[in-house]
């Protein structure tokens, strides 16, 4: 199985941010340059494993939360995710969210669309 890049740069982007850490203090703490961070977040660049688990230390996460997205069994990963986000929904959010995933193929296509338009920015 191939490993899905877009995927991986794009939840090292999000970790990173979560953490509130730019390109630059990361690239510094796992010994790389913050233009082979932006590399890798964009999927023009692969980490090697080395580097990827120095990448999951220094964001406070494991490997299968930046990789799940090449994993068959991710799933796990994704659930916890999901659970997170409900958390924090209304009442009435809730009840919107059976609908939403009515029409889940619908909005992938769209991200799909987004993500690819990102990347040839």
């Amino acid at each position: 199985m191939a490993i899905d890049y877009i995927d991986l740069g794009i939840r090292i982007k999000r970790r990173r941010e979560q953490c509130n850490m730019s390109q630059a203090d990361l690239a510094a703490k796992v010994h790389l340059s913050t233009q082979h961070i932006s590399n890798v977040e964009n999927a023009k660049s692969k980490i090697s494993l080395e580097k990827l688990i120095e990448v999951a230390n220094v964001l406070g996460c494991t490997l299968d939360e930046l990789i799940c997205g090449s994993m068959k069994k991710g799933k796990t990963v994704y659930v916890g995710e999901i659970a997170e986000k409900l958390e924090v929904l209304s009442d009435t959010e809730i009840r919107m969210v059976p609908e939403m995933l009515k029409h889940l193929n619908y909005m992938y296509r769209l991200m799909e669309i987004r993500m690819k338009e990102e990347m040839e920015e």
